[in-house]
């Protein structure tokens, strides 16, 4: 039995009418179930595929409508009773209803159906997802500090927040500082300030972790109260932080400039990283993304590789072990000189990087220039439109695409597709196990015609 009370504007029609029960006919991309009423399409949370359930809150769009589940009427074979005891009200999980090893599989579908449904495509090759465990993946979390000064997630579909004693998904080295980190917020004054508390799981070295906090406030910390916690924590150090995205500092409240490490152990290179960069919180489904990266690349000695987006350097500096010529640019100068640092602490010299608006069309003159004839992109969630269309137009002649959004991967494999490209293989990545959010790779080669 599944109980979902979410209050909601309901808009109402002269013409539509409003059920009490909807069977359920599959899962769109953000894991709601999806029924028919009326000949329109119903989107609704907490219902899996091949369900009767119970709805509330009946919502219409222009296009389709939106309800939640109250009761499930005929249960799917695939339900499981969530990990977490606040899964109904947190917004940070959507899908530990549904078994963790069939996700994947329901969301790729998604994906599948989105490539055929909007472009006519579909890869020659579809190999099986890269998958981690369900729990303790993420290696970084930030909670939010409610009034009460309790450790908190934001609710679904709100900005309010519930307090929460511990998470299923987060690395159990961070699991272990939440009780610690609660006694200390107890312990401090009523509105002491702070907002919100990130605890990062980083490592040493090769063979040891360690963990890292960065507490946020809009008041003043007694120094008192800092050094408190950080004797608390006795495994991970803390550092503070007045004001967003702004200057930290540590205990003592002297200003630091501190830097974590990260490891990709299967190339034996650590990745140094600032508290704020971009990192792939995921560290199982990152090895073998980067490893399967490599194989579609192709890689020979004689290559010379583009990675674009390359932040601090997760897949530049692996592929630079194997070729003549690696060239990483990103957009953030400040993200380039970590990178070009990254290169130094792994003595790798036959890599450059270099702060590039990828947005602008030296992209394609740069490329051209440095002879690039392999190439990876990461984009963020808005995709590489543009950048697509200029390798559309270069001399590239295999592309490997690491994908965040479902949406503008489609629009852009599209536009390789329209110029030349054949898409190859295509690999869902279960990046974020229990959510609705999914990675995806894709190899597209150069006029290489479909077997």
């Amino acid at each position: 039995m599944a109980r979902i009370f979410k209050p909601k504007t309901v808009r109402r029609t002269s013409s539509e009418s409003t059920p009490s029960q909807l069977a359920i006919e599959g899962l769109s991309i953000e894991g709601r179930g999806i029924a028919r009423h009326e000949g329109k399409t119903v989107f609704v949370d907490g219902a899996l595929s091949g369900e009767l359930v119970e709805v509330v809150h009946y919502r219409r769009q222009k296009r389709f409508s939106e309800c939640q589940t109250k009761l499930v009427l005929k249960p799917s074979s695939e339900r499981v009773s969530p990990v977490c005891p606040v899964f109904d009200q947190c917004g940070g999980c959507q899908l530990q209803h549904l078994a963790a090893e069939r996700q994947i599989h329901y969301k790729q579908q998604a994906m599948l159906d989105m490539l055929q449904r909007q472009h006519l495509l579909q890869p020659q090759e579809l190999l099986e997802p890269i998958v981690s465990s369900s729990e303790g993946y993420r290696s970084r979390v930030r909670f939010g500090i409610d009034g009460k000064a309790r450790l908190s997630f934001r609710r679904k579909q709100s900005d309010a927040l519930i307090p929460v004693t511990g998470c299923p998904v987060i690395a159990p080295q961070l699991q272990a500082l939440i009780p610690v980190v609660q006694a200390w917020l107890d312990q401090l004054p009523e509105k002491s300030g702070i907002t919100h508390i990130e605890m990062i799981a980083a490592a040493d070295t090769l063979s040891e972790s360690s963990s890292a906090l960065v507490i946020r406030h809009v008041k003043p910390l007694q120094v008192e109260a800092r050094q408190a916690l950080q004797r608390q924590l006795s495994s991970a150090v803390c550092w503070f932080q007045a004001e967003k995205a702004g200057p930290l500092s540590d205990a003592n409240t002297d200003a630091v400039a501190p830097s974590l490490v990260t490891v990709l152990a299967d190339e034996g290179i650590q990745l140094m990283f600032a508290p704020g960069d971009f990192t792939q919180v995921n560290t199982q489904v990152n090895q073998q993304m980067i490893q399967q990266a490599m194989a579609w690349l192709e890689l020979e000695q004689s290559d010379r590789v583009a990675d674009l987006f390359c932040g601090m350097g997760n897949f530049t500096l692996p592929i630079a072990k194997r070729v003549i010529k690696t060239l990483g640019i990103e957009g953030s100068k400040p993200m380039v000189e970590r990178a070009a640092n990254n290169a130094r602490i792994n003595q790798l010299s036959e890599v450059e990087f270099k702060a590039l608006d990828l947005n602008s069309a030296q992209l394609s003159q740069m490329l051209k220039r440095e002879k690039i004839n392999k190439l990876l992109l990461d984009p963020p969630r808005s995709g590489a439109k543009f950048v697509c269309e200029q390798i559309a137009r270069g001399d590239v002649e295999r592309v490997v695409y690491v994908s965040c959004n479902p949406a503008s991967f489609a629009r852009d494999a599209s536009i390789l597709t329209q110029s030349g490209f054949s898409l190859i293989a295509l690999r869902s990545m279960d990046m974020f196990p229990h959510t609705s959010h999914m990675e995806a790779m894709a190899l597209f080669v150069r006029g290489e015609l479909e077997r």
